[in-house]
């Protein structure tokens, strides 16, 4: 008898401790959770991300930057090793009865920018029984991940807010979004894959968020996300006149056995800052035939750090701004 509660009792409370899934998300929610959904090509894992209320990015001020802060720089790592062929796509619907600007069926998604300085075509409205179908979808990603993670042990890889999951997963990313248009039931292509050398460059991919509600004609740009080789994500809002980038400000260097360490004070925030080499030994050449040294760092409106090994060779580098 004894035997038999002894046994009992930790499979019990096993299942209860692994039913509350460290994920958050839930169907229902108005507005929406906006997810993104992140996976390599031939890739043995996806990273799925809730950045919270759609509302976030449809309210933002015109031109703000608002940098994707839901997911780690270990979460990522452990998930693809580097940004090489990764693809991005995010995704909301409304599967509730929401308000008057953005009824039950209304879809938020991407679409990939062919050129890095023009935006996308929209994608089209269309009636909410066709919407709703994509929507059906969208929701099913993010009960699907909570499952995973309400079965999962809590950890670095499954956490409230970014989830990693094996991609032969039931319950993963790639088993409802299928090669990017849902399986088949939405208009297009949402997902936009990065180049297999994607981390040794400079130019980040953009994909432009759209809401579409249920109707005719286009959906309305709300502005785009953008992934840098480094792996970070960042959206910028549709709109405004920013003024130009403040160059950046050397506030010190310093140098401990081979590595630099060069500090950019007052970096704007949501701004990526890439060091760069002049070719050769001497400063000179237009900065487009300056070499990048690791990968730009995305600022968060503080004094940051950029390193180089400088054992190799001497050299005259700089700092570019970017937004």
């Amino acid at each position: 008898m004894k035997t038999s509660i002894l046994l009992g009792f930790p499979a019990v409370f096993l299942a209860a401790r692994l039913a509350a899934a460290p994920f958050e998300f839930a169907a229902t929610n108005f507005p929406p959770d906006l997810l993104v959904g992140l996976r390599k090509t031939g890739g043995a894992s996806e990273l799925v991300v809730n950045l919270g209320s759609v509302s976030r990015f449809y309210s933002a001020a015109a031109g703000a930057v608002i940098p994707v802060t839901e997911y780690t720089a270990t979460q990522f790592a452990d998930a693809f090793g580097n940004a090489d062929s990764v693809g991005l796509a995010a995704f909301a619907a409304v599967r509730v009865d929401g308000d008057g600007d953005h009824p039950f069926q209304t879809l938020w998604t991407t679409r990939r920018r062919t050129d890095l300085a023009e935006q996308s075509t929209p994608w089209r409205r269309q009636g909410a029984g066709t919407l709703g179908t994509t929507a059906s979808r969208i929701a099913s990603v993010g009960t699907g991940v909570y499952t995973y993670s309400g079965n999962t042990k809590p950890g670095d890889d499954n956490a409230a807010t970014a989830v990693v999951i094996p991609a032969a997963s039931p319950n993963g990313y790639t088993t409802y979004i299928g090669s990017g248009n849902f399986k088949g039931t939405f208009q297009g292509n949402t997902e936009n894959i990065a180049a297999s050398d994607f981390s040794s460059g400079t130019d980040a991919i953009r994909s432009d968020l759209y809401e579409i509600v249920p109707g005719t004609g286009d959906s309305k740009y709300l502005g785009y996300l953008e992934l840098l080789p480094a792996g970070t994500l960042s959206f910028h809002a549709a709109g405004g006149t920013l003024p130009p980038l403040g160059v950046p400000r050397i506030a010190g260097v310093t140098r401990e056995n081979n590595t630099t360490t060069i500090m950019v004070e007052a970096a704007e925030a949501g701004a990526h800052y890439q060091l760069v080499k002049a070719p050769g030994d001497v400063l000179a050449g237009a900065q487009s035939t300056w070499t990048p040294v690791g990968a730009a760092v995305t600022a968060n409106g503080t004094t940051l750090s950029l390193t180089v090994d400088s054992s190799a060779e001497t050299g005259f580098y700089g700092v570019v701004g970017t937004r």
